[in-house]
C-alpha cells in the first residue's frame, strides 16, 4: 500500500494483540501541522456522516469518532445507546424504543454534521485526530442518513492469546455473554449494517477465533454478500482455509496484524505463545494477496515497549520486504494487567525513561523516512523528526 492508499483506507484499530492504530490522513507534507495532522485544512470531514462504533460497554453505539470529539456545555455530546438496559436519561438521544435510523440522525450527531458542513470543527480535537477524512460536500454519500457506511465492532473480547500487552489470562466468553451477543447484539448489528460497505472486526479479542465474531461474520455475509471486512487479527487463523470457511475469502478489504517481535523468541515472550512461524506464514500469504490485488491494504503493527524497541529498524525492513505498511505505536497501559503496572519501566518513549535517548537515536535511523512503508503514532513521528 502506498501513501495515497494508506491515507484513503486507513482506520483505527485497537485490539487483537495490542493497539493497532492506522492513521487516517496523516498528512506528512503539510506545512502547518500539529502532531502530523494538517490543522489548516478547511474541507469537511466525512466521518460524522459515515462511521459508527459499537463498544463492549453493554453495546454502546457511538456515531462518528467519540475519542476525538469534545463534550461541550451546550448538550451536544456523543449519543450513547445500549442494546440492553437502555439509558433512561431523556436528555440524551438514545435508541430506547426507537429505530436505529432515528438514533443515527439524532439531535447531537445532526448538530455535529451541521457544524462540519460549515467548516466548523470546534467540537473536534483536531490536534490528536486520526479519523479526519477530508472530502467535499459532493463526495458525501447521498444516502448517509440511511445508516453508517463503516461500522467498527469492538465489544467481543474472546481471544486465543493472552499477550502481555492485552491481558493476563485467556479470555473466553461466558454462556451469558454468548447468549447476549448472539440473540441480542447480532440481529441488531445486521439491521444497523444494512447501508454499510465495510465492517471493522477488531474487539479486544480475536475475531477469527471468537465463536460469536465468527458467527457474526457469517451472518453479515449471508445478509449482505458484497460487504467488506477490515480485520485486526493476531494472524493465527489468517489462512485461506479459515477465510473460506467463514465465507469471506473474497470479502476482505484489508488486514492489520500485530508483530510485536520480529524474531521467534521476542514474539514468544510478548505474545506468550510459540506461534511465530505460523503467523509469519499467514502474513506472507496476505502480503501476496495484497500484491495480487485480492486485498486493498495491509499493515503489520508494532507496539513499542522495553522488550522490543531495539527491533524497530528490522521491523520496518520487514515491511519493506513484504511491501506492506509498518505501523508503530506506543504501549498504552490498560490498568488491569501486570505489564501495565510496570509502565514507567517499560515506556521507553517517555522522556523520563532511562532508555528514551536510545530510542530517539534508533528513530533517527533513515529507514523511518520511508513513508511508503512506515507510519507512526504522532508522538513517535515527532520524535523521529526532532
Amino acid at each position: 500500500m502506498n501513501r495515497r492508499d494508506f491515507i484513503k483506507y486507513g482506520t483505527v484499530f485497537i485490539g487483537a494483540g495490542g493497539a493497532c492504530l492506522l492513521c487516517k490522513n496523516y498528512n506528512w507534507s503539510a506545512e502547518k501541522t500539529k502532531n502530523g495532522i494538517d490543522i489548516t485544512d478547511t474541507r469537511i470531514c466525512k466521518t460524522p456522516f459515515t462511521y459508527c462504533e459499537i463498544y463492549d460497554n453493554k453495546g454502546d453505539i457511538k456515531p462518528s469518532c467519540p475519542a476525538y470529539l469534545k463534550y461541550d456545555n451546550s448538550g451536544h455530546i456523543i449519543e450513547e445507546a445500549r442494546f440492553k438496559n437502555f439509558c433512561d436519561n431523556s436528555e440524551k438521544d438514545t435508541i430506547q424504543n426507537k429505530e436505529f435510523n432515528e438514533f443515527w440522525n439524532g439531535k447531537s450527531i445532526t448538530e455535529l454534521r451541521k457544524r462540519v458542513l460549515k467548516g466548523d470543527f470546534s467540537m473536534c480535537r483536531r490536534d490528536i485526530c486520526t479519523m479526519y477524512t477530508p472530502c467535499t460536500i459532493d463526495e458525501l454519500p447521498a444516502d448517509y442518513q440511511n445508516g453508517p457506511k463503516e461500522i467498527k465492532i469492538s465489544y467481543d473480547t474472546e481471544c486465543n492469546y493472552n499477550c502481555l500487552i492485552c491481558r493476563d489470562i485467556i479470555k473466553t466468553n461466558t454462556s451469558e455473554e454468548m447468549e447476549l451477543y448472539d440473540k441480542v447484539y447480532l440481529p441488531k448489528i445486521i439491521n444497523i449494517a444494512k447501508n454499510a460497505d465495510t465492517v471493522i472486526m477488531l474487539g479486544s479479542g480475536e475475531p477469527l477465533f471468537s465463536r460469536h465474531s465468527r458467527k457474526l461474520i457469517k451472518e453479515l455475509v449471508k445478509a449482505y454478500p458484497k460487504i467488506k471486512f477490515n480485520l485486526c487479527t493476531n494472524g493465527f487463523f489468517l489462512d485461506e482455509k479459515n477465510l473460506t470457511e467463514l465465507g469471506i475469502k473474497n470479502n476482505v478489504w484489508g488486514v492489520a496484524v500485530p508483530l510485536d517481535g520480529i524474531n521467534r523468541e521476542t514474539y514468544k515472550n510478548i505474545m506468550r505463545t510459540d506461534a511465530f512461524d505460523r503467523v509469519m506464514k499467514n502474513v506472507e500469504l496476505m502480503a501476496e494477496w495484497k500484491k495480487r490485488g485480492k486485498i486493498n491494504w495491509m499493515t503489520i503493527n508494532f507496539v513499542v515497549q522495553l522488550m522490543n524497541y531495539k527491533e524497530l529498524p528490522e521491523f520496518v525492513k520487514l515491511a519493506q520486504k513484504l511491501d506492506v505498511t509498518a505501523f508503530i505505536s506506543t504501549y498504552k497501559p490498560w490498568g488491569f494487567t501486570e505489564f501495565s503496572k510496570r509502565y514507567n519501566d517499560i515506556a521507553v518513549f517517555e522522556p523520563k525513561n532511562k532508555h528514551y535517548q536510545e530510542l530517539v537515536k534508533i528513530l533517527h535511523n533513515p529507514v523511518f523516512k520511508d513513508k511508503e512503508h512506515c507510519s507512526m503514532e504522532p508522538r513517535l513521528f515527532d520524535i523521529a523528526n526532532s
